[in-house]
């Protein structure tokens, strides 16, 4: 092969051939890949072993991790309130000044932060069911995963849909 003055480049150092007037690349130097199926498995298995190496670094997308949690319905927890059931108490995640302009009836706030530094007056004794107004209940999630590994809370629940959910539902809002 040639380059712009026509004289000739050796690759010999380098894993490439000339193959259909294009160059590539193959994992021996001396031979042509084994097609783009094989390649295809090879970016698969990295893309997987990436996957798992984000994940236990803690950096995973909110989904990874929803399903360590269990859910509740708007209409389920709605039937808890009517109830008076005092085992729940309802934790709304959402900043200060999110939650002083409406939220869901009785629920305290626990605002979200990236590194909680203490539990607060949560109790044990109660099921506590975290919302927030994020896509898949990132905030919640967030601050489930952190009440769990921090200081070993087991009993919480994620409100699906969340606050814009529960609003458009009708259901009963304090401000």
């Amino acid at each position: 092969m040639g380059d712009a003055h026509g004289s000739e480049v050796t690759l010999t150092q380098v894993p490439f051939f000339w193959k259909e007037g294009h160059l590539q690349r193959t994992t021996t130097g001396d031979r042509p890949s084994k097609g783009k199926g094989a390649e295809m498995k090879v970016w698969k298995k990295r893309a997987a072993v990436l996957f798992i190496m984000v994940a236990l670094m803690g950096l995973a997308p909110a989904w990874v991790y929803a399903e360590e949690f269990a859910h509740i319905t708007p209409e389920a927890l709605r039937k808890l309130l009517e109830s008076a059931d005092p085992s729940i108490l309802i934790v709304d995640v959402q900043p200060k000044r999110a939650y002083d302009l409406g939220h869901i009836k009785k629920a305290i706030n626990f605002p979200w932060a990236s590194d909680l530094k203490n539990p607060g007056d949560l109790p044990w004794n109660k099921t506590l069911v975290l919302y927030c107004d994020c896509t898949h209940e990132g905030d919640s999630l967030d601050v489930a995963t952190q009440l769990k590994e921090k200081w070993g809370y087991t009993n919480i629940q994620l409100l699906e849909g969340g606050w814009s959910t529960w609003q458009k539902l009708g259901y009963p809002i304090e401000k």
